[in-house]
């Protein structure tokens, strides 16, 4: 019977956990819509400090060379979305490139450290500040690109292809999810509020 109680108790914790991620989620993408330009601001910041991380690993850590250099080189395709920062349009080729660079990445790490043997958190943490974090970051971030306006130059068209495909209502499959929660509030919040008003009456 203990045993099964433990097992409910990690489902929980999951099922608790999940809920939170996600909510975190919507928050972060809300945020992310209304100061898209501390937004990009930050992602460049973090940028340089993530490629200053891999510089140091060269000199105080014993990770190959070779593994280094090419998380930064990943990064540097990172910095080609820096311009088309909120605009980023899912059929250019420097989103693709980047998000091959990103699984590249990642499972060039994953094959070293299934090779060689470290502690799990040393392991988590590298793989969330030096692999995750800005691939993450670009992530959310793609739910600025249909509640930007786009900036018109002198002769009225547009200055970014991305903002053209908004024109074109691309659709954000990350708010597409979190606008559905949106949707189960509301519907929820009208009982609450009815219920009340009931009993003050």
């Amino acid at each position: 019977f203990l045993t099964l109680l433990v097992w409910c108790c990690y489902i929980f914790l999951f099922c608790f956990g999940s809920f939170c991620l996600t909510c975190g989620l919507y928050y972060l993408a809300e945020i992310i819509e209304e100061y898209t330009r501390l937004a990009g601001t930050v992602i460049r910041y973090t940028l340089y400090a993530v490629c200053g991380i891999h510089v140091l690993m060269l000199f105080f850590e014993d990770f190959p060379a070779s593994h280094v250099i090419f998380g930064l080189l990943a990064h540097a395709t990172y910095f080609l979305l820096l311009g088309l920062f909120p605009y980023i349009e899912l059929s250019d080729p420097r989103f693709i490139a980047s998000c091959v660079m990103a699984l590249l990445d990642h499972c060039l790490w994953f094959r070293y450290f299934t090779l060689n043997y470290y502690d799990f958190g040393e392991i988590l943490s590298f793989f969330v500040c030096c692999v995750w974090l800005i691939p993450f970051g670009f992530f959310i971030s793609l739910s600025a690109n249909e509640n930007t306006l786009p900036t018109l130059g002198s002769d009225g068209t547009s200055l970014s292809n991305a903002a053209r495909s908004t024109e074109k209502k691309s659709v954000n499959r990350l708010l597409s999810f979190f606008s559905f929660m949106r949707q189960q509030k509301a519907g929820l919040l009208p009982e609450v509020t009815g219920s009340n008003t009931v009993k003050m009456n």
